[in-house]
């Protein structure tokens, strides 16, 4: 099986859209990613892979904290801006308001729900670093998200 029939495949496995956020000492990043996970209910924890490129990675990895923002589907031009661009090169969150919870990590005040969470391990798994975090606050507008297709993103 080649690897496009394999991607094309992996691509029908269902995932909401995210920004993770994170702040380490005057830094602040969103990223966009839909590959989160929970990983546990007691305590509650969950995994986001990171591509070892990206900006977040090294700041989560620095700032041992990280909050992941669930999208509503109102909100596709801010994940498509937040997963095209690098922070290392721009604040992506510049005009977004945003607030701070337990670990310091912005909180988009306009997402349908949100996790913050410690970074609790991190692991490097293939191109990617998998990072697990333990949720200490969590909140909900109970309104609907948005799904990840990787066709709104990628031609």
């Amino acid at each position: 099986m080649s690897h496009f029939q394999i991607k094309k495949v992996l691509d029908l496995l269902t995932h909401g859209v995210y920004i993770i956020g994170v702040k380490y000492r005057s830094k602040i990043n969103g990223m966009t990613a839909a590959w989160v996970n929970q990983v546990s209910s007691q305590p509650p924890m969950i995994s986001v892979a990171i591509s070892k490129t990206h900006y977040t990675s090294e700041l989560i990895s620095q700032a041992k904290s990280f909050s992941v923002n669930i999208l509503s589907p109102n909100q596709m031009e801010l994940a498509r801006k937040c997963g095209f661009s690098s922070g290392r090169d721009q604040d992506k969150l510049l005009d977004e308001k945003f607030t701070y919870q337990a670990t310091g990590a912005p909180i988009l005040s306009n997402c349908s729900a949100y996790l913050d969470c410690t970074l609790s391990h991190q692991f490097e798994v293939g191109d990617h670093v998998l990072f697990i975090g333990t949720v200490i606050k969590a909140n909900s507008n109970n309104e609907p998200v948005l799904i990840y297709k990787s066709s709104d993103f990628f031609n």
